[in-house]
């Protein structure tokens, strides 16, 4: 209401200037200099920063564009003598097009208009036009995509400068800022983004579907799970497995599809933000030198110590690592708590799982419950004595029974307050035992960020108050939030960034690592006496993953580049491959049994990721994108994923802002294309769905200035993902056909041979949707087209004649 109010005083001042501009004859500059800017900057109250004059088109200079990130609208001034006619006594109103510029003179000088301001509006992929001759004003869709040529639709006029006064409210509504993000004038001139066809996947009938496992695949699937899962929670088998299979942090991949400028820089904008201090835990060679001094000093100053990393990148390794290995002989001697808030976090308050947690391990690990009567008469002695010095105190030589009783009612009161309690019982810990208390918060960046949010004020609440160093795992993008307007902003903490090891030494070593346990024993060490696993199918299994790794470069490629750092999601695509029912278990057992040797091609592994559990390939369950989705009837859309991404990575590579790139860049070039604004929004949120991209705001900017860098997820779907049989064929389920004729000859397919003759068909339907895209730079679908054809003829090649 505030911002509308003061619309409504700065048109208030405007109308009366827009009349004396129509009694004198004010030219195109005066009318923009005496009325528009200050119609779009102070009535519609665009930001200055959001209006660009003179924007060069293919067929000339628009007078104004205007939008944050990307352009929403643009305007065309006109002199004031250039009259508009409209209907006698019409003020505000929507109106038909071909009505407006019928007859007259006045009609035809409107139609020039709008065919100019329609022009522009193309040229750059704006969706919204408009014409103003200084005090007439039309709005209409430039750019639709309900097949309706621009000028044969509807417009909302104002006829007078007290039309745009008396009617301020419909042109807010439709004109600023919310009501442009709103899509007010979609409502407004009745018009609506038609949606694309249903995909295939709609006519079937059992889609998803459910991919059965026969008993070997299933037993294989346990085994995996056994075997490769979270070995270092695992009692008896911790150390050993930290010792063994843990790959330190800082090596970068020789198999990104990214350039190593943009993964050397990951976490240096970190640097510029606020005030932490912020250096790395880990490089090649294990814990930076100098990590354990940076984390006594922020002991020594009360401040919680900041591990940064992304999720799955190893923090929570890094930190077992740290207490059972890199730092066993002064952790080993020090009372170290971990507070869990992934899958073992509870309903509860964030503070109270905390509590919680400190309560149940001093006890289970330290053989010591703080809870009990005992300690609680040690840890608060002082407090007894005063107690003892109260007036209950004296009932000690006259009722000891009441005195006990007063006694234990008292230390009740005590415990009952367990965050101050608990404090007390620390302070006695560390002097009596004479031990360093660790407390460490990890799996943080499991939850929502306002969780994330509060968890870091508990540890600074912890770190301030208790006699313990405090360590708490976040995500960059809720650093980067808070230190600006959150939690952290008004803290100076220590931090730390974890970055990813290598995906393949990781597996590499845990598979090296499972296999010792299977030919030593058969079992792990935590199985119950007596238990057994005698799988040699399993073994063979994971010899076959082992030299793979060593050896088979396109499939190492392939699971570096879609885990894209995240290492539990590696681990992942490597236990759903073992017991996956999208390959023939079978045929490779054979195989590796009679060569001793089985190369694992692209399309198996492929197939197992992009389906899952999965008959059919489902995007809101696998963790591969459909790059050629479409949002709107658009056959543009079918490729602005990849040219998107394609843009991002060239920008990124010029080794500006540390590979980031500006939405605002991102809209120009897309718009440019003929993309709107919408369909780009779309895109890019997709994206950060699908991990093909990172994104953050910079520290201090407005929400326009957010940035955006590719991942190697993104590289690797628009390079070499998208060139594959095997992943057109998954996602054809997912494609809406615009083509009637095509459609129907989409169908379901039940064999290899019918799965070829649908690509193909798919394949022939995004090349002729390719001529509406306008030539680009970056990149160009007739590349992957050939190299796809290719593909699918190979396919082709080896089935039966």
């Amino acid at each position: 209401m505030e911002n509308f109010d003061q619309a409504f005083l700065a048109m208030s001042a405007l109308a009366p200037i827009i009349e004396q501009a129509r009694t004198e004859d004010v030219n195109e500059a005066d009318t923009r200099f005496r009325v528009i800017n200050t119609l779009i900057t102070d009535v519609l109250q665009w930001p200055a920063s959001a209006v660009q004059n003179e924007l060069h088109t293919e067929s000339g200079y628009m007078d104004y564009c205007v939008g944050s990130a990307g352009a929403q609208f643009v305007l065309e001034a006109k002199r004031v003598g250039v009259h508009f006619e409209l209907p006698h006594g019409a003020t505000s109103a929507v109106m038909s097009i071909p009505a407006l510029v019928s007859g007259s003179a006045a009609g035809k000088n409107l139609q020039k208009a709008l065919e100019q301001a329609s022009r522009y509006a193309q040229e750059r992929g704006v969706p919204i036009a408009c014409a103003f001759n200084g005090y007439q004003l039309v709005v209409f869709f430039a750019s639709r995509t309900d097949g309706l040529a621009p000028l044969k639709g509807r417009a909302l006029v104002f006829a007078s400068s007290s039309a745009l006064l008396d009617d301020l409210l419909i042109l807010w509504n439709n004109l600023s800022p919310e009501g442009v993000a709103n899509r007010v004038l979609h409502q407004t001139l009745q018009s609506s983004v038609p949606f694309p066809p249903d995909p295939l996947a709609f006519r079937l009938n059992d889609y998803p579907g459910s991919q059965r496992r026969n008993d070997l695949q299933t037993g294989l699937q346990i085994l995996s799970d056994l075997f490769l899962g979270d070995l270092e929670d695992l009692e008896g088998l911790q150390e050993e497995f930290l010792r063994e299979c843990y790959a330190s942090s800082g090596a970068l991949s020789q198999y990104a599809e990214v350039s190593k400028q943009i993964l050397s820089t990951r976490y240096e904008l970190l640097s510029e933000v606020g005030n932490a201090s912020v250096q790395e835990a880990s490089g090649r060679r294990g814990v930076t030198a100098g990590f354990t001094s940076d984390v006594m000093q922020a002991a020594l100053s009360n401040r919680p110590v900041i591990l940064l990393g992304d999720v799955g990148s190893g923090k929570s390794t890094f930190i077992e690592r740290l207490i059972h290995v890199d730092a066993k002989e002064v952790l080993g001697e020090s009372i170290s708590l971990y507070v869990d808030f992934g899958a073992s976090s509870t309903l509860k308050s964030l503070s109270e799982h905390v509590l919680d947690a400190c309560v149940n391990q001093l006890r289970d690990k330290y053989e010591t419950n703080v809870m009990g009567l005992k300690f609680a008469e040690r840890a608060l002695k002082s407090e007894l004595r005063l107690f003892d010095e109260s007036p209950a105190g004296y009932l000690k030589d006259i009722d000891n029974v009441a005195y006990q009783t007063s006694r234990i009612q008292f230390l009740q009161q005590e415990l009952s307050d367990r965050s101050n309690y608990l404090r007390k019982a620390f302070e006695w810990i560390g002097s009596s035992w004479r031990r360093q208390i660790v407390i460490f918060l990890d799996n943080v960046d499991q939850r929502s960020s306002q969780d994330q949010n509060e968890v870091f004020l508990i540890a600074n609440e912890l770190a301030r108050t208790w006699p313990a160093t405090v360590f708490v795992a976040l995500r960059p993008e809720t650093f980067y939030t808070s230190e600006r307007e959150g939690a952290i902003s008004g803290y100076h903490p220590r931090v730390f960034t974890i970055s990813p090891p290598r995906t393949d030494v990781m597996l590499r070593r845990r598979i090296d690592f499972a296999l010792r346990q299977l030919r030593d024993s058969g079992r792990l060490n935590s199985f119950p006496t007596g238990i057994q696993v005698d799988s040699e199918t399993l073994e063979l299994f994971l010899q076959i993953l082992s030299d793979n790794l060593k050896a088979n470069d396109p499939f190492v490629r392939l699971v570096d580049n879609l885990a894209g750092g995240n290492m539990r999601m590696a681990l992942q695509f490597v236990t759903d491959f073992v017991g996956s029912g999208h390959i023939n278990t079978q045929k490779i057992i054979e195989m590796q049994q009679r060569s001793g040797r089985y190369t694992i091609p692209d399309h198996e592994f492929l197939r197992s990721i992009m389906f899952g559990d999965n008959r059919y390939y489902d995007p809101d369950s696998s963790p591969v994108p459909n790059l050629f989705r479409l949002t709107r009837r658009d056959p543009k859309e079918h490729f602005v994923l990849p040219l998107c991404l394609a843009h991002i990575q060239k920008a990124g590579e010029l080794d500006v802002d540390h590979g980031y790139v500006a939405a605002s860049e991102i809209y120009r070039y897309l718009q440019a294309l003929g993309y709107e604004a919408l369909e780009v929004a779309d895109c890019l949120e997709y994206a950060l769905r699908f991990r093909l991209v990172d994104s953050t705001r910079k520290y201090g900017k407005a929400v326009s200035d957010e940035v955006f860098r590719i991942t190697t997820v993104g590289a690797y779907s628009y390079k070499t993902l998208i060139d594959k049989f095997t992943y057109l064929d998954a996602v054809s389920v997912d494609i809406s056909i615009l083509d009637a004729d095509v459609r129907v000859n989409v169908r379901d397919a039940f064999d290899l041979r019918q799965r070829v003759d649908r690509a193909e068909t798919v394949l022939a339907y995004l090349d002729d949707q390719w001529a509406h895209v306008p030539d680009s730079p970056d990149w160009n679908w007739e590349f992957a087209s050939v190299a796809l054809r290719a593909d699918i003829s190979r396919v082709r090649g080896r089935l039966p004649q």
